[in-house]
């Protein structure tokens, strides 16, 4: 693998930090109706040739090689995450010389039901600028994975802000045998579906809610304890790898993780909400086990920590032509009685360029209805870089939300 210069990769850093910053400025003065005129003008704007995502920069190829419509991935994506984010050993796909480093840039604009929370019914945002890496380091078996945002904002169920910036979504190490791979590092514990190749921009509640924490200390430190399978932590992470039949394999993992959060924080807010934060003492044990066969998969998995905090999942995904669907249903403990929750999920792509999905999905004992959650996803060209636009409605007695996203990944 070659890279280039140090002082190359500092330069286009520092100037996709710049250019975010600008854009930040620009959209806090517009407005809410500002930001998605705003990104368009500012991404669609010719670039030069490091200026795109590097896996498709490394390999010269497009984003639909390894995905149906960017992010989900194909049968070609999951081997080429399989294999730790590499081609296949046949030669085919030569490997160029480029920047290690693709950087992910959206804004956002929420409006959610007027009087139910505070003053700003619709408000517009930068919600991430996020540098992305990944590949093979020191050795053929050892990869790594890093996304890092310096600016991370998310609205909160009363309409303010939160300001994250400086942590990381992920970060770790996989070292991988023919069978075996272990990972270390801040990851999200499920790994059957991944919530952050969606195509809609809320994750499935099932994977989303979290089993309550507990102990003293702040509140930011109990909610570090609180576990989701769809959530991210420090983690220890053993997974056995096989091949069962055909194209199926077969996945076994056992995980260990550990409350607290890898970041950087780079506000005083962020110094609160996002602060760097290991405790060394494992929520409990998450273990899973599935098949797969490229989009289709069965499989479960269980979360426990003692007789008052646990959890179990079952998991299908599929596909009928163009339809892609999930489906998860569980029971989950904390402290509570044990409820039941479900989402089942369908997404109907015609194309690398468009997705129209929807979610129905309910938690037991949370007093709300059942939720809608019907959203669209459109990504242009798809080439070697990707302009995202995402639109979704919560259609839910009491939490109504329209959502909107747009965003670049080059």
């Amino acid at each position: 693998m070659q890279y280039r210069s140090t002082l190359e990769v500092r330069d286009f850093v520092v100037s996709c930090a710049i250019r975010a910053r600008q854009r930040a400025r620009a959209i806090g003065a517009l407005g809410t109706f500002g930001v998605l005129p705003l990104l368009a003008l500012g991404l669609v704007a010719p670039r030069p040739a490091h200026a795109i995502p590097y896996w498709a920069r490394k390999y010269n190829v497009t984003c639909s090689q390894c995905h149906v419509s960017v992010p989900r991935l194909n049968a070609f994506g999951f081997g080429f995450l399989a294999r730790g984010y590499a081609m296949p050993p046949d030669g085919t796909f030569a490997s160029r010389r480029t920047v290690p480093l693709a950087i992910w840039i959206g804004g956002r604009s929420d409006s959610r039901p007027a009087g139910a929370t505070t003053a700003d019914h619709v408000r517009a945002y930068l919600n991430r600028v996020e540098i992305i890496s990944g590949g093979r380091v020191v050795a053929p078996w050892l990869s790594y994975f890093a996304e890092w945002r310096p600016v991370s904002q998310e609205s909160r169920s009363n309409g303010t802000l939160r300001d994250r910036g400086g942590r990381f979504e992920d970060l770790f190490l996989t070292a991988s045998g023919r069978n075996l791979a272990v990972t270390v590092g801040q990851f999200r514990q499920i790994d059957q579906v991944d919530p952050s190749r969606r195509l809609s921009i809320s994750e499935p509640l099932v994977l989303s809610s979290s089993l309550a924490g507990s102990g003293g200390g702040t509140a930011r430190e109990r909610s570090l304890r609180a576990f989701a399978p769809g959530a991210r932590s420090p983690s220890v992470r053993v997974a056995w790898n096989q091949r069962v039949r055909g194209a199926w394999t077969w996945t076994t993992s056992a995980a260990l993780p550990i409350p607290g959060e890898l970041s950087i924080p780079l506000t005083d807010e962020a110094r609160k909400e996002a602060s760097n934060e290991i405790e060394f003492r494992p929520k409990g044990v998450f273990a899973e086990s599935y098949m797969r066969s490229g989009s289709t998969s069965l499989g479960a998995h269980v979360f426990y920590d003692d007789g008052r905090r646990y959890l179990a999942d079952a998991v299908a995904t599929g596909r009928v032509a163009s339809l892609y669907w999930t489906g998860i249903g569980g029971l989950a403990k904390s402290g509570q009685p044990l409820t039941g929750r479900w989402s089942l999920e369908g997404e109907f792509i015609p194309s690398r360029f468009a997705g129209l999905g929807g979610r129905v999905e309910d938690r037991a004992g949370d007093r709300t209805d059942v939720a809608f959650v019907p959203y669209l996803n459109l990504s242009l060209p798809a080439t070697k870089y990707t302009i995202r636009l995402q639109v979704e409605r919560r259609i839910q007695k009491g939490r109504n939300a329209t959502l909107f996203e747009f965003s670049t990944v080059f």
